[in-house]
């Protein structure tokens, strides 16, 4: 396969991307510091730094900012890209992005890697989001340069400072402008290299999702297999949340940093904060609104945006979109027939195919979101919110009206929330009603695990036990629980590890199918020594700790259970890797209110 990212000398552009994803390379953050700082030292060199009449100085209009901001968005785009897309390294990597988990053997996992790198890496990434960055600086440059071009400032300030200040020359404060257009170049360019980088990731995945019509017998191992018996109704694809929940946070810096340009550049342009925090008609103007077309531009990304950390929404709409060749067939036959190689169709309980309703049923009962559509409904809400809010700002001096239009575009965000939903909905509703019809509460459905369908929001729970410590105790745990979530919402390991047995991959894979981790703390948790005497707690390779290890890495709940008694243990007590867990609210389960504190312990879990 053709692919320049293999190649030993890749392109300059995809050397370049390769740079700025490498998180080990931090002399990029002293350059980037550099670029951010230059133009506050031009402005303190040409006398440009403070205000002079109406002309508003350099750090009075808080500028000073871009010294710390380049390095930071450097800084957090690669720690989260590190998150979505580890792909610097070649075959064989050292980690894997987490779409990639989602296919078993290691051959496939390599074909699904190469096949992600190129695409991240492909040299149109990088000039993609340098183009779109050019344009919208191009676009704002007649603003910000007007008195430049011989016409009258519209915009008087450290940008224009030789109009008041005849000691500094036109070319001196061309320099100044310059170097602040490059340190803002840099920042607009991140932004938008992410969101194309997570296009390109998120489409990759959507294409990558097994498709009868696209996949030629023979390769269904590379590509990524619904699984709609999965008990966390997700498709079986939670084991790669961390790629999807990663873009989420992206998506809510990039709103935070939004949000602040805009009020930040309004207030700079009404010249006093008054004339536009008064809500005054002309503030209202659109002129006043969208100073610069870049203003404009940022709302209208930020949708943009949402709509790239949205695409794997679409994984339930597949067979209705022509992406890969020709449409799939609009019978819910053909349309479920798309998502399963031959061999490969969901079986009843007795071993034979199972019927059309049941693996309708079942397919309605998972998300369209891949970790979830609790997940992605408030995504869509807070998205849609900070749109709204950046696109016509608040006037902050007024607080009755700004609690009523936050309460306002609040209200608006979640009926947008519900209208995206609906609007999904309604696509395989188009096929037919079964597609979007979930089974009954209490309904059997196929799979190893005996499925059961539980009300809405029961919580997936793993328990963490010692078997010397606490194993008497978890057995009555299980049995609660169960009791009150289902047998099948609750995971425990009662087995020991067999010789020769990847412990490491069978605790992640128990874990990626649970929300909720309860580790259970005795007497002699913290105590307890092997058949050496060495303390187990410390020991790189006991059970317990791993778990807790991989629970914390896949960002779950977890839940301290003190029993009979025991103390919490405290943060110095602890393994250095294991001290997030002090800082978790426990609960106890004390011997003489079993009941009463087991109810609780539900309570907890049900999120009351």
């Amino acid at each position: 396969m053709s692919n320049d990212t293999q190649d030993p000398h890749p392109r300059a552009a995809s050397r370049i991307l390769i740079r700025l994803l490498d998180r080990r390379q931090w002399i990029d953050y002293l350059v980037a510091f550099a670029v951010g700082a230059l133009p506050m030292l031009v402005a303190q060199q040409i006398g440009a730094l403070w205000t002079i009449g109406e002309h508003v100085g350099y750090l009075d209009a808080h500028l000073w900012v871009l010294a710390p901001a380049v390095p930071l968005l450097l800084w957090a785009f690669r720690r989260l890209a590190s998150g979505v897309i580890p792909v610097t390294q070649p075959w064989p990597a050292t980690t894997l992005p987490p779409i990639v988990e989602l296919v078993s053997s290691d051959a496939a996992r390599r074909i699904v890697y190469d096949r992600l790198r190129q695409r991240v890496l492909a040299p149109a990434n990088l000039w993609s989001a340098f183009l779109a960055t050019l344009v919208i600086h191009l676009l704002d440059a007649p603003f910000v340069l007007d008195t430049y071009l011989g016409k009258e400032s519209s915009w008087p300030s450290w940008i224009n400072m030789f109009e008041v200040d005849d000691s500094i020359s036109m070319g001196e404060n061309l320099v100044l402008v310059f170097t602040a257009a490059t340190a803002q170049f840099c920042l607009v360019f991140i932004g938008l290299l992410a969101i194309i980088l997570f296009y390109r990731h998120n489409r990759f995945f959507l294409r990558n999702v097994y498709q009868r019509r696209w996949v030629a017998a023979g390769e269904e191992a590379s590509y990524f297999q619904i699984d709609v018996a999965d008990v966390n109704r997700c498709f079986g694809f939670r084991a790669a949340h961390r790629a999807f929940n990663t873009q989420v946070r992206a998506l809510m810096v990039a709103g935070g940093a939004i949000f602040l340009s805009r009020y930040g550049v309004l207030i700079a342009n009404a010249r006093s904060e008054p004339e536009f925090l008064s809500l005054s008609p002309d503030a209202l103007d659109f002129g006043e609104l969208f100073p610069l077309p870049s203003q404009l531009i940022m709302p209208l990304a930020w949708l943009v945006a949402l709509a790239v950390v949205a695409l794997p929404a679409l994984v339930k709409l597949l067979p209705q979109l022509g992406v890969g060749g020709d449409r799939g067939e609009r019978s819910i036959g053909d349309f479920l027939l798309e998502f399963f190689p031959a061999s490969a169709w969901p079986k009843n309980r007795k071993g034979g195919e199972a019927a059309l309703p049941e693996v309708a049923a079942a397919f309605a009962d998972n998300s369209f979101w891949p970790t979830g559509d609790n997940r992605a409904g408030l995504l869509f809400f807070v998205a849609y919110w900070i749109f709204l809010l950046t696109l016509v700002p608040v006037p902050l001096n007024n607080l009755p009206l700004v609690l009523a239009i936050v309460v306002a575009t609040a209200g608006l965000a979640y009926l947008g929330r519900i209208v995206t939903f609906k609007a999904l909905r309604m696509s395989l509703h188009y096929v037919d009603d079964m597609l979007v019809t979930p089974p009954d509460k209490g309904t059997t459905l196929f799979g190893g695990a005996d499925r059961q369908v539980h009300a809405a929001g029961n919580p997936a729970i793993f328990i963490s036990y010692r078997r010397r410590d606490t194993a008497a105790y978890a057995r009555i745990v299980q049995e609660r629980l169960s009791e009150v979530f289902g047998a099948d919402h609750v995971f425990i390991d009662f087995r020991d590890i067999a010789p020769g047995e990847d412990f490491v991959g069978r605790i992640e894979r128990s874990l990626e199918a649970v929300d909720t981790v309860l580790v259970l703390i005795g007497d002699r948790w913290l105590s307890l020594t092997d058949d050496e005497g060495r303390v187990r707690i410390e020991d790189p390779h006991d059970i317990v700790r791993l778990e807790i290890i991989t629970a914390l890495k896949q960002d779950k709940r977890i839940v301290p259970v003190l029993l009979g008694g025991t103390p919490m243990p405290a943060e110095s007590e602890l393994p250095q890797v294991l001290r997030p867990l002090a800082r978790r609210n426990a609960v106890e389960l004390s011997d003489s209110r079993w009941d009463y504190d087991l109810g609780r312990l539900v309570d907890t879990l049900q999120g009351r």
